[in-house]
Parts: structure tokens; sequence; C-alpha cells
């Protein structure tokens, strides 16, 4: 029971409930929209290629604009610039809706809204992590995002069913209305929040291009946060884009399930990532936390070597839901980490790195996408989850980072 109390511990604060809120809005509207967006671009092109090209072109703007919105963070009105971050996301989604109920939607619209929800997405990403660090107390930090990813994982095991239903229904324009419904939630929770912290602009701020270059040598010369890099990639290049990206086929060509399928593999996998926030709450009382990374994205590689040779859905739904709450566990002490890591005066442009990773999710869903053209999604799946664990050894092996890292170190700053 203390131990459940503890993990309820950031809710005690009123910012980090509000913004607890707007997590939950936040992620309901993302997964709405990607199984409805990967939905209709399988519909309406039949390629796996195009779908993968469609969610690989947000992460043009999340990676070029991450620099620029933790300068945001680390210089302006949190409140306001997520507030209009997320009002972005209203737009597009009503406009696609209504494109979508003209039977007006062309190929370009689809990669217009990936872009602009890329745009959306990484300032979401900087501002809600930073927001959250600056709502609770250092040593309630880890408890805080874990409950952040509980609330992710809540949506994202109830949006693709929703998603799924809805699509076979009443069709995918009402999806869209939905999600900008969602997204205003956003809007609103944002600018609720009372206070924000201090602005580090100080009296004689740095040129915007040399702030942004400190933020990127101190990741690059910082042992732990340079190592958090390379892991926080092996998820959205290697193990993230089998059911990011390649799920609509898996459901509609392997397990022959269609949208109702989509929605319950999709589902599955926000399941795990329900009980993977409470597994992460739980492990925050092991220390070492390089080691708990490691054993995380180990156990996410062979709960998709597993999924790829599945028999049928019943099977397949059992892996994705084991792949999720490992994927939650190394995200929740990975996000930890990285921003714990960082000093206090450019914690947001440390923080603008997180949105650099679900980026390469995209890049990863274009190879994905390609490769199970030519190789068949069971193949593909395989082979990134081989490459995957290669890089985990190989890091935990060679890494005294990550082998010494400490939780109890990065609460007293120290490493």
């Amino acid at each position: 029971m203390a131990r459940f109390a503890s993990t309820l511990a950031p809710l005690r604060h009123r910012d980090f409930r509000r913004l607890w809120a707007g997590t939950f809005f936040a992620t309901a509207g993302q997964w709405v929209q990607q199984a409805t967006l990967g939905w209709v671009v399988y519909d309406v092109t039949g390629s796996a290629s195009v779908l993968g090209a469609v969610l690989g072109i947000r992460a043009v703007p999340m990676l070029l604009l991450a620099p620029v919105s933790g300068l945001v963070a680390d210089r302006f009105d949190r409140r306001y610039a997520l507030a209009l971050s997320q009002l972005l996301m209203v737009v597009i989604s009503i406009a696609l809706s209504a494109l979508l109920a003209f039977d007006a939607v062309l190929v370009w619209h689809l990669f217009a809204f990936s872009v602009l929800s890329g745009v959306s997405a990484v300032f979401d990403r900087t501002l809600r992590s930073t927001l959250v660090f600056h709502s609770v107390p250092r040593s309630d930090a880890a408890n805080a995002v874990a409950l952040n990813s509980i609330a992710f994982s809540v949506s994202r095991a109830v949006g693709p069913s929703v998603a799924g239903f809805l699509i076979g229904a009443v069709g995918a324009a009402i999806n869209f209305a939905i999600q900008a419904l969602l997204y205003m939630g956003v809007v609103l929770a944002a600018l609720s929040v009372h206070a924000t912290p201090p602005s580090a602009r100080g009296k004689n701020p740095a040129p915007a291009l040399e702030a942004m270059k400190e933020g990127l040598r101190f990741t690059a010369s910082d042992p732990v946060a340079r190592m958090m890099i390379v892991l926080g990639l092996v998820p959205p290049l290697l193990l993230i884009p089998s059911f990011s990206a390649l799920m609509p086929v898996f459901a509609a060509d392997v397990f022959k399930s269609g949208p109702e399928g989509l929605g319950l593999l999709l589902s599955a996998v926000g399941v795990g990532g329900i009980l993977g926030g409470l597994v992460a709450a739980w492990t925050a009382r092991y220390d070492q936390t390089g080691l708990i990374q490691t054993l995380a994205l180990a156990v996410f590689a062979f709960s998709l070597l597993a999924f790829a040779m599945s028999p049928n859905i019943a099977v397949a739904v059992v892996f994705l839901a084991i792949a999720g709450i490992a994927e939650m566990v190394h995200h929740t002490v990975h996000v930890t980490t990285l921003q714990m890591c960082a000093p206090e005066h450019m914690r947001g442009r440390i923080a603008s790195l997180l949105p650099i990773f679900p980026a390469f999710i995209s890049i990863g869903a274009l190879v994905a996408g390609v490769l199970a053209d030519v190789l068949g999604p069971e193949v593909v799946v395989i082979l990134l989850a081989l490459t995957a664990l290669g890089v985990v050894i190989a890091a935990w092996a060679r890494s005294t980072a990550v082998r010494e890292l400490r939780m109890s170190r990065l609460i007293a700053g120290e490493k």
C-alpha cells in the first residue's frame, strides 16, 4: 500500500494533475489518428511502401524542429506554446475530416497531414516533458513519468479499438472529427496550468544558435546522455515500427481480420503498456537503472520475434501485450534518466531530444514498409528484432556508463 501511495504521489500536485489530464486527451487523439490514418492510407493505395512513406515523412519536421522546440521550452511560456501546438492539430484534423466526408482526399493530403502533425508533435513532446518535470519534486520524477506512461498506454489500449470499430461503423471522417475534440481538450488543459518555471533567458541570453549548440555539445560529451541516445534509438528504429507501420499489413494480409483486427492488435500493445507503466513504477525501487533499461529492451525484442512467428491473431495479441510492457518500462526509465542528467538551465534543450526518438519511428516505418513489400512482414519483424538484440548486447558490454548507472545518483544530481 505504501508503495502504491508513492506511485501516486505526483497527483498531489495540481499542475501535474492538469498536465496528466491533458496527456489522456493528447494520447487518445494520437492513437485514434494512427489507427485511422494507417487504415485510410492502405485502403486508398494498397501499398505498404506508401503507408510507410506517409508515416515516415513525419520524421522531417520532428528532426529539423527538435532543437527549436527545446529553445522555445527554455525561453518562452510553455503553457501557451503547448496550447498552440495542439491547436494546430485541431485545425488539420477538422480539415482532413471534411475532405474524407466529401470523398475528396488525395494522397498528397495524407502526406501534408502527416507533416503538420509532426510539427505539432515535436513541440508537444518537448514542452509537455519539461512542464511535467517542473510540476513535481525531483524525487517524484520517475513516478510522474510512469503515470504519464500509464495515461499514454490506457489511450493506446482504448483508442485503436474505438477507431477500428468506428471505421467499420461510420467511417474515417468521424474519427478525425473526434480527434479535433480531443486535441481541444489538450489546449484547455495546458492553459489551466497555473504557473510555469522561471524562464531560462536570464539578462543576457546566448544567441539562439549558440544556445542550441550548447545543448548538443552537452549530449555529445556527457557519457550518460550519450548512451541514452544510443539506447533510445533502438525502439524507434528497430522495434516500434513492427507495430506502428506493419499492423495494417498483418491485420489485412497475414491474419485476414480487417479493421477490427487492426484495432485489436494495436490495443494489445496498449494493454501491455498499461501494465508496463505499473511495472515501471514498481522498478523505481531498484537502483540499477542501466540494467533495467537493457533487460526491458531484450524482452521487447524477444516478444516481437515470437509475434512474427505467431500462428494466429490470438497468440499474436499475447506477445504484443508483452512487447507493450517491455516498451513502457524502457520508455519510463529512459525519459527519466535523460532529463535528470541534464543541467537545470538547459532542461528544455535536452528534453528536445525526446521528439527525435519518435521521428526515427517514422524512418523505421519507411524502411519496414519498403522491406515488407519485398520480403514479407514476418521476415522484416524478425530481422529488425535480431538487429536490436545485437545493439543492446553490444551497448551493455562496451559502456561503463550504462552498467554503472544508478537512479540514486541522478536524484542527488550526481552520475
